[in-house]
């Protein structure tokens, strides 16, 4: 008989905590939470809470919010992964995936979560209470898309990008490669890469630029 293997939940924020107060609703049996000091720490300390973890005994999830364009959350991410530690997928019993959805790893599908046919959502993506996608919407790998938000059908969110609580994205419409939009609201155009919609920048874009973690270096 094929023992069952426990889970272990990695991180912190928003995301981390809804999960960890109802892990059993994703998954029976044992489950170990592992709550990282905070995001400025997972570099130092990703070994460490990833520690004594076995792919032949345990199925890992990565929880980290949107910080740093989701870079943040690949911190533990990417160690679990070059480690070839097994990486689950969570669907909240309330939440509703149509068949032939594609889900990858690392994927959270929270309370409430409508997703239509024809969807795929890609590795290392969280999706928070009560998001909608419709028909066809593609979210590509280390996305994050807050609570409330939507997905016309056809739309697309590309890597690394953060779709705020309350953003309604219409149908058919390109967001870029490492984009933040966090204005609530209707979303009625394309994104290029690295574009910012912030509070405190109402009356225009703002693009990534520099070094670091960005991916657009200065010349």
């Amino acid at each position: 008989m094929t023992k069952e293997l426990a889970h272990c939940l990695v991180g912190c924020g928003s995301a981390f905590d809804c999960i960890a107060a109802e892990p059993k609703a994703y998954a029976e049996g044992d489950w170990e939470i592992r709550k990282a000091a905070g995001v400025a720490q997972l570099a130092s300390t990703a070994s460490t809470l990833l520690s004594g973890l076995s792919s032949l005994e345990t199925w890992l999830f990565i929880a980290v919010d949107a910080q740093a364009l989701n870079y943040a959350r690949l911190e533990l991410y990417g160690v679990a992964r070059l480690a070839g530690l097994k990486m689950a997928t969570l669907v909240h019993p309330t939440a509703w995936v149509a068949p032939g959805t594609r889900l990858a790893d690392n994927v959270w599908v929270g309370p409430g979560v409508r997703i239509s046919p024809g969807c795929r959502i890609d590795s290392d993506v969280l999706l928070n209470v009560g998001v909608r996608l419709d028909e066809k919407a593609h979210i590509s790998a280390h996305g994050w898309v807050g609570p409330g938000a939507s997905l016309g059908a056809g739309a697309r969110v590309g890597l690394h990008s953060a779709i705020g609580a309350d953003v309604h994205v219409r149908a058919g419409v390109q967001i870029g490669r490492h984009c933040t939009i966090d204005h609530g609201g209707i979303w009625t155009r394309d994104l290029a890469d690295g574009s910012f919609l912030e509070p405190e920048l109402p009356c225009s874009t703002a693009h990534v630029i520099g070094a670091g973690y960005s991916f657009q270096r200065k010349s």
